[in-house]
């Protein structure tokens, strides 16, 4: 911009020139080139044929309003998917969507975000202390600490109230997912869903499916 005001225009193009060959050659450049096509790579996954069909997901539930369920929470809210965050006790509701709230008012403090937007995406974050309020979730993510057991116990009940289809991720970073899906009459419906933390800010996901370990991030 500052050589198309100081320079004559043919000058201007060869200075403009140069500096697009040393981009293309940097490594700045050719980082950005790999992640472009990196991610759209990604889109395409080894073995999955063409025909199938990707499973519909208009509602979400989340199990745990702690940092990660509420960051999990965000994720989807920010793409315009209601979500019904369940746990154990008021309190934790309670202070799950408090720190929900500060989190969109700090984007909102930093112009990132309208107040509008932030309270139109408060909108679609529902608590409950009920599990029945899963029951037509299209997609349930479990997001409790690290404890097998627990996870298990989880996972018995969302089996008993979840629509037949519903995909059932946990967030399990160092569990065996197998065993978790061995709980549910449905393992093939068991996911691993791994976000790292912050949820709602990181990009990246692990996932993977009970009885394959192959993983796909």
């Amino acid at each position: 911009m500052q050589a198309a005001v100081d320079k004559p225009f043919d000058e201007g193009i060869a200075y403009e020139r140069s500096l697009s060959s040393q981009v293309e050659r940097a490594r700045r450049g050719r980082a950005f080139r790999h992640l472009f096509f990196s991610e759209r790579e990604l889109r395409r996954i080894p073995g999955l044929p063409a025909d199938v069909k990707s499973r519909k997901v208009a509602k979400v539930g989340i199990v745990g309003a702690g940092t990660m369920g509420g960051g999990i929470s965000m994720c989807f809210a920010n793409a315009g998917i209601p979500v019904t965050i369940v746990d154990a006790a008021q309190a934790n509701l309670d202070r799950g969507l408090a720190t929900i709230r500060k989190n969109y008012e700090r984007s909102v403090s930093r112009g990132s975000l309208k107040p509008e937007q932030m309270e139109q995406r408060l909108a679609l974050i529902a608590p409950s202390l009920d599990y029945a309020a899963l029951a037509d979730a299209d997609l349930i993510v479990e997001a409790v600490f690290e404890n097998m057991a627990l996870k298990q116990e989880i996972f018995a009940k969302l089996d008993a109230v979840a629509r037949p289809g519903a995909i059932l991720g946990t967030n399990t970073s160092t569990l065996d997912i197998d065993e978790i899906a061995a709980v549910t009459k449905r393992p093939q419906d068991v996911i691993g869903l791994h976000f790292f933390s912050p949820a709602n800010v990181m990009q990246l996901l692990r996932s993977c499916s009970a009885r394959k370990p192959r993983r796909t991030w």
